[in-house]
């Protein structure tokens, strides 16, 4: 697995009235510590609504509130990023810009009329939608630091939130991840805080259960958080440079008794096989199922393939419980050619769609894993970060970690054009995709019928890679180095 920048970003402020999402109250500003490890705080009154079976987070509510929120990375469980509000397809303006004084990697998340992002520093907030103005914030835990002397290798420093969250709302719960320092040892923590107040409600390890000398140091939980059946699924992989003795891991936590915690390990018969995803989510289908993407086996195998280790360089499906029900092997991946740096995305007609460095598109059978089609020679660099799927084109656009967004023709089985100006994680806003350019630090807009740029911004300064966009009606939401800005 590979990389991750920290960059910085200047800060502005402005207003904007929002039509659809109405303000609500503000709650009282915090920034106390998590009680205790494995406790759950009660559900406030009006959070009796039961969790569906396919996942409450996947954005696919029957509320018009719910299907205005943005839960999740790329907004629903089949991880397309399409939405059909967001922004005008034109130049955007910048409205707002919130420092929180720490990089947020994540999406930020739209729920009951807040902004809520989280940082590399540990801290979580809720933000005004309209001024990006603090509702509340809490800070979770210490953050690692002098990560590479700690660990051995890695990038990302402070390292604490680097995932993005996942908000539950039929109890309007805030999940997030962090990595704490203990001193001596680091852990990761699950923090489940009421999305209106920041009072925290879910408190609780997840890290995997480590045997054969694993220690939680040298895993990365950089994959987004999902959630589905009541239970929030978290992803590991390790540092960049894959130092130490790792395994990918999915953890499964039940929310409303988090100590009930499932796991599944992908090289139990070696080393490695992060799941990454370049900061992607597993995808979840309406059975509640689970799709994610595995890396390559550590050390790195001969070049050419297939990784000799079972679960390595794979698309695996697992159900409710973590058991393993298909996985499907991208067999000419060896070395470092990791199919885990893109998460699978759901399409239309039982279709599962994966990339990796071996820049070859997968459309597989989303019953049993087996191929439909290969579409090669997509890139032409490293494809990370999560595609987006526009249904009304039929087409997927996927990032290029060299620069562009490479263009798939689902319909058709075939390569599309590049779209120059843009190398992050795209998303579909109101028609238009949208995508983050982590060299020159900009936001631009493509028709997806035919590749034309629509308009384009500064958001400011520095963007870290990987990043994804994500809205709400009349706005779009860009993580940055310090926090979050939005534009209409």
């Amino acid at each position: 697995m590979k990389r991750l920048s920290d960059n910085a970003v200047r800060s502005r402020s402005g207003a904007l009235c929002l039509a659809v999402i109405a303000a609500t109250a503000i709650a009282a500003c915090s920034s106390q510590s998590s009680p205790a490890n494995g406790t759950t705080a009660p559900a406030s009154a009006s959070t009796t609504r039961p969790t569906t079976a396919t996942g409450s987070a996947t954005g696919s509510g029957t509320t018009s509130a719910t299907r205005t929120s943005w839960l999740s990375y790329h907004a629903t469980g089949s991880r397309q990023g399409a939405v059909a509000y967001g922004v005008p397809r034109r130049a955007p303006h910048k409205t707002w810009s919130a420092d929180l004084g720490g990089a947020v990697r994540g999406q930020a998340l739209v729920y009951d009329g807040r902004v809520l992002a989280a940082t590399e520093k540990n801290r979580v907030v809720a933000l005004n939608p309209s001024t990006g103005a603090v509702l509340w914030s809490r800070t979770v835990g210490r953050p690692l630091t002098n990560v590479t002397e700690r660990s051995g290798c890695g990038n990302v420093d402070p390292l604490g939130i680097t995932s993005t969250p996942v908000v539950d709302p039929a109890t309007g719960t805030l999940y997030v991840v962090a990595e704490i320092d203990d001193g001596n040892t680091v852990h990761h923590q699950l923090v489940g805080l009421d999305a209106t107040s920041g009072a925290i409600r879910v408190d609780v390890r997840v890290d995997p259960p480590l045997t054969g000398g694993q220690q939680a140091i040298h895993l990365l939980q950089r994959a987004a958080l999902a959630f589905s059946g009541g239970r929030v699924i978290v992803s590991y992989g390790g540092n960049s440079g894959d130092c130490g003795n790792y395994h990918g891991w999915v953890v499964s936590v039940d929310a409303r008794k988090p100590t009930d915690q499932k796991s599944f390990e992908v090289a139990a018969d070696g080393e490695g096989g992060a799941i990454w995803q370049s900061g992607g989510a597993p995808a979840i289908d309406a059975t509640g199922n689970i799709f994610v993407t595995s890396g390559n086996a550590n050390p790195d195998p001969p070049q050419g393939g297939p990784d000799p280790k079972k679960y390595t360089e794979s698309v695996i499906e697992l159900d409710a419980a973590l058991k393993p029900l298909a996985s499907y092997k991208d067999r000419v991946a060896g070395g470092d050619e990791d199919l885990s740096t893109a998460n699978p995305v759901l399409l239309p007609g039982g279709l599962v769609f994966a990339v990796g460095k071996t820049d070859i598109g997968f459309l597989l059978r989303a019953s049993d894993l087996a191929q439909v089609a290969q579409i090669p020679h997509l890139c032409g660099s490293d494809p990370d970060g999560g595609p987006a799927y526009d249904a009304h084109t039929q087409k997927l656009f996927v990032p290029c970690r060299g620069g562009g967004v490479q263009v798939v023709d689902v319909a058709h089985r075939v390569r599309g054009r590049m779209l120059s100006g843009a190398d992050g994680s795209p998303v579909v806003l109101a028609g238009t995709v949208w995508a983050l350019d982590s060299g020159n630090d900009t936001v631009t807009g493509y028709d997806p019928a035919t590749g034309t740029k629509v308009g384009s911004a500064a958001v400011g300064s520095d963007v870290p890679v990987f990043e994804s966009p994500s809205a709400l009606p009349g706005m779009m939401l860009v993580p940055t180095a310090t926090g979050v800005t939005a534009f209409d």
